[in-house]
């Protein structure tokens, strides 16, 4: 009797691993087809891309805060198009050169516009640090920046990410006596 109880186990094991197998397999092939999906809809030709380019059109027609109108949304053919989906595809439109960096520089690519929107918020919210593009430009008598506000700023980097504080406040005394010295020379020279 023992050998029988043995013997039903080892068929369900199989039988086990065979449907994880398949259904692994199956995954795979999905994801692979929604990618290509996504990436024909996200081209100047697909889905995505045109919707985003329609609604952009038509968000122009009302101003950047006003409401498209249901009729005219109606009109032009989309009203049936889910709001979500249209609303995606106008942040992807409006952020196209965003999106494709992320995109391409994604390990495992994405599957909808949902997915990468969501990707560039958490990614986003986790970049800590004054962002420097664009300064030189910038006018400084509106600026929200100060000492305290770059202090704190370096203080919640450094806790964040475990870094010794003493050397951070060495490493920033020794990078203004170094720049201070090279204003020095400049101006002598």
């Amino acid at each position: 009797m023992t050998t029988s109880t043995a013997v039903a186990i080892i068929p369900s094991i199989d039988t086990l691993e065979s449907e994880g197998l398949a259904l692994a397999k199956m995954y795979k092939n999905e994801q692979a087809s929604l990618k290509k999906r996504f990436k024909i809809s996200i081209s100047k030709d697909g889905l995505d891309y045109r919707l985003g380019k329609l609604m952009r059109s038509l968000r122009d027609e009302v101003g950047e805060n006003g409401k498209i109108n249901g009729n005219r949304l109606k009109e032009v053919g989309i009203a049936n198009i889910d709001r979500r989906r249209r609303s995606e595809a106008e942040w992807f439109y409006n952020n196209q050169d965003d999106c494709l960096k992320a995109i391409k520089a994604s390990k495992k690519g994405f599957t909808s516009l949902t997915a990468l929107q969501l990707a560039m918020k958490k990614a986003d919210k986790s970049n800590v640090g004054p962002n420097t593009e664009g300064d030189a430009e910038e006018d400084t008598s509106t600026s929200n920046v100060n000492a305290e506000s770059i202090v704190a700023n370096v203080l919640a980097t450094a806790k964040k990410h475990n870094v010794d504080l003493q050397q951070v406040v060495e490493m920033l005394i020794d990078s203004a006596t170094s720049t201070d010295n090279s204003v020095v020379e400049s101006e002598v020279a």
